[in-house]
């Protein structure tokens, strides 16, 4: 009684027979194509993220230790958010750092844990940022009065005083770039331009006959009698800032800011809310890009214990 050889030479058979686990060769060949453009696709991808992210950290630190405008700024805002938003740079900067390394270490070394770790803090982090915007805009009005009280006293209480340049300062770079003046409301409210002349410790405080109603950072071309006219120096008695509001439109001044800072920022965002959603959504693609990325190269990475 005779035993019949193994067949050998059949394609997708082995010797142990387990024929459902080898392929043909051009199947290996195309899985072999597509594991390497999605492990190297994914090292290129968190590389770039690896970059950046020590980016965010580095000037995280920057604005924590460094005396820049940032920090000049930080006088207006309050300490307190200052410091808020630049440790929250320094640990997004962080966490970016860990994902990317992570995403670089499992695509390049086939490391099923740290894809799945990598794709794990991904998903976090996508849904942290859904949460905080969600809880941006719910809260917007109080963040936002929050921000209006911390103008005000700064304004207020603090620009133009002696020991406190760095307030000052940070009044007129805003000003000068936003093209503002004040805190809020446009050429008719008295917490815009009208503001220091109501309220300010600055204005209150000038001994010279001649006051000044608004200081050279509201004003646009400030050269010689441009600057007179727009403070509300001899011979402009009869338009702003010399005179309160409501005024009419022959008594306006076209060298004088008369939106207020908050007002200004919020229109500038405003104008530029499709590029901040194009930010928020490229910044949100990138990230389901890489979950899709480690998800795929995860399916593709052979189990060892197969086929040692």
């Amino acid at each position: 009684m005779g035993i019949k050889s193994e067949d050998k030479g059949t394609p997708g058979h082995n010797k142990y027979g387990y024929d459902d686990l080898v392929t043909s060769e051009d199947e290996k060949m195309g899985l072999s194509r597509c594991g390497k453009f999605l492990k190297y696709s994914m090292f290129l991808f968190n590389a770039v993220i690896l970059i950046a992210g020590c980016g965010l950290l580095g000037f995280g630190v920057y604005t924590r230790t460094s005396e820049n405008r940032l920090t000049q700024l930080s006088s207006i805002l309050g300490s307190y958010y200052y410091s808020a938003l630049s440790m929250s740079l320094i640990v997004s900067g962080g966490v970016v750092i860990i994902i990317s390394f992570l995403g670089c270490c499992g695509a390049i070394k086939e490391v099923k844990c740290m894809l799945g770790t990598f794709f794990i803090f991904l998903f976090l982090m996508l849904l942290s940022m859904l949460i905080g915007g969600i809880v941006i805009y719910v809260y917007r009005e109080n963040i936002g009065d929050a921000i209006l009280n911390e103008l005000s006293h700064s304004l207020n209480s603090t620009f133009g005083v002696a020991g406190k340049k760095e307030v000052t300062d940070a009044w007129n770079i805003m000003q000068t770039f936003f093209e503002c003046c004040g805190v809020l409301g446009g050429v008719n409210s008295t917490t815009s331009w009208a503001y220091y002349r109501e309220y300010t410790v600055w204005f209150k405080n000038q001994t010279d006959d001649m006051k000044e109603y608004v200081p050279e950072s509201c004003c646009r071309n400030v050269f010689g009698l441009n600057r007179t006219k727009c403070v509300g120096g001899p011979g402009y008695e009869n338009i702003i800032p010399a005179i309160l509001p409501p005024v009419g439109s022959h008594q306006e001044n076209d060298l004088l800011f008369t939106d207020g800072c908050y007002t200004a920022v919020e229109g500038f965002l405003t104008d530029n809310v499709r590029i901040l959603a194009g930010v928020a959504s490229g910044i949100s693609v990138l990230m389901v890009m890489g979950m899709t990325f480690a998800i795929c190269l995860c399916r593709r990475i052979k189990d060892e214990f197969l086929f040692d």
